[in-house]
């Protein structure tokens, strides 16, 4: 009874943290209600300039919201700025990655542009920030340190509990726990290192012409389309370098034609 209760108070304890802990990840500047209200309005009356300002607006204010950039991806769709379009529905799905409204809108306006410009990161590490790809960062974090208090509640608890066949439990469970913990831990670290190394962005310019090196000088003969998605691997200056197919030469856009997802 003693140990019971002593475990219980503890489990208390770790879950007390763990809802602080969730609540300093998930805080951030909500949407106003009545100023979207009012863009969703001028959005469905067909006045999508005037709606994309107003959505444009409360991002501005700090505010983190999937279905603010989503109504934005569209209302851009709509005026036929596809860079712009792919750009905000990308957004959106970072923030909501399970919507199926979202990735819907998001296949829609990529057919209106070019297929992807680099395949998408490959190796062990690609691979790993997979395991966690329907997750949001914040949510693949919380996810994390959650297995990391229950590691170490079934680490207290292993010492309270008497009994071989208890022991065995808790132990089969810490065991599990603790792998579960290390290969969304060696996610998360993955997708936090892909963004760092090869941020993605989109093209949001009509049109830009690709050089093989920083400069207009040099032209490749080549041209990428508003919405294209690509990775960012290198800055010099005004410029920034793509990261091309296997074999293909190097590609140099203006800074100004792409604009990061994240």
């Amino acid at each position: 009874m003693k140990n019971g209760l002593i475990i219980g108070l503890i489990g208390l304890v770790m879950l007390g943290i763990l809802a602080g802990g969730i609540w300093l990840l998930s805080s951030g500047k909500t949407a106003d209600v009545a100023t979207v209200d009012a863009a969703n309005q001028l959005y469905a009356s067909g006045h999508y300039g005037e709606a994309a300002r107003i959505y444009e607006q409360e991002i501005a204010r700090g505010v983190q919201d999937s279905t603010v950039y989503f109504n934005l991806g569209n209302a851009y769709f709509e005026q036929g700025d596809m860079g712009r379009a792919v750009l905000n529905l990308q957004r959106a799905a970072e923030l909501a990655p399970r919507d199926p409204d979202i990735q819907a809108n998001l296949a829609l306006a990529r057919q209106q542009t070019t297929e992807l410009f680099a395949a998408e990161p490959s190796g062990p590490v690609a691979v790993l920030a997979k395991l966690t790809s329907w997750m949001t960062l914040n949510e693949a974090a919380i996810l994390v340190l959650g297995l990391w208090f229950l590691l170490g509640f079934f680490i207290l608890a292993y010492r309270e509990v008497q009994g071989p066949r208890g022991r065995r439990l808790v132990q089969t469970s810490a065991m599990v726990v603790l792998i579960l913990m290390l290969l969304a831990g060696v996610s998360l670290a993955s997708r936090s290192f892909l963004q760092q190394t090869q941020p993605p962005g989109v093209v949001v310019t009509p049109s830009v012409a690709i050089s093989d090196s920083p400069g207009t000088n040099n032209p490749s003969g080549y041209h990428l389309t508003g919405g294209t998605k690509v990775n960012v691997i290198d800055r010099v200056g005004d410029w920034v370098r793509l990261e091309t197919p296997q074999g293909a030469g190097e590609s140099w856009v203006p800074a100004e034609a792409v604009e990061p997802v994240t």
